[in-house]
């Protein structure tokens, strides 16, 4: 387990991050200083407590199935697969629940909306790790459940992998919840890259794209009844 990527850590309280949060989910200048509330409050929470961790993985897309690994690396047409796990801690959720308890439903949702970029962030993070202390980078991510290859059911056995600090139920709901699993495809081949889940990739092919420039793209992580892809639905808890 590593501590969550110290380059962002001290991003989280900076005006930049605050502002880009507030202007894609249209806060107003009246809810700046709630908004800057929350984020002090959930700041020493996720200095404490967020982490990642990275595993040689133990799932393989090989002709649509899954197989297993003797534990060594894992290539297939000049790939390497690792599981991979972020959270930022318990001390949300405890944070989030109280404020949910005395009704104060706006600054829940605030914390819904700066822990979702924030774990957004995350993956280029991981991206910027890959590429600085491995001779590979990233060509894809894998969500369980989003791929026949990738099931679900297969979460369990991703996160007992791990140092335990993430578990799920019965339904696949992970604790803590702001926390998100995924299967990083690594490979040195330059012409494959994803920069990101989503926000700053450059290619237009990327399975994980979803338009900057997309009309709902804002929406997607905003409307709480509209049905989200894998990894948005992890990020706010809805699997």
């Amino acid at each position: 387990m590593a501590e969550f990527f110290v380059d962002l850590l001290d991003e989280f309280i900076e005006p930049s991050f605050l502002q880009e949060v507030r202007d894609k989910f249209h806060y107003g200048e009246t809810q700046n200083s709630e908004f800057q509330i929350v984020a002090e409050e959930m700041f020493p929470l996720i200095r404490n407590e967020a982490f990642w961790e990275r595993s040689t993985s133990c799932l393989q897309s090989v002709s649509g199935n899954l197989a297993e690994t003797d534990g060594s690396d894992m290539e297939y047409g000049h790939r390497e697969y690792e599981d991979v796990v972020m959270s930022l801690g318990a001390g949300i959720d405890s944070l989030q629940d109280n404020y949910s308890s005395q009704g104060m439903l706006s600054r829940s949702y605030m914390i819904e909306v700066l822990a979702s970029e924030f774990l957004l962030r995350g993956y280029r993070a991981y991206n910027r790790y890959i590429e600085n202390n491995t001779d590979m980078h990233v060509a894809r991510y894998h969500f369980l459940g989003s791929e026949d290859s990738f099931p679900l059911d297969e979460l369990p056995r991703l996160l007992d992998k791990m140092t335990g600090q993430i578990t799920c139920n019965e339904a696949f709901c992970m604790l803590p919840r702001k926390s998100v699993a995924f299967v990083a495809e690594l490979t040195q081949d330059e012409k494959v890259r994803c920069e990101g889940i989503c926000v700053g990739c450059s290619s237009v092919h990327c399975p994980n794209k979803v338009a900057e420039d997309h009309p709902d793209r804002h929406l997607l992580a905003r409307m709480a009844d509209m049905p989200l892809t894998y990894g948005y639905s992890r990020i706010f808890g809805r699997i």
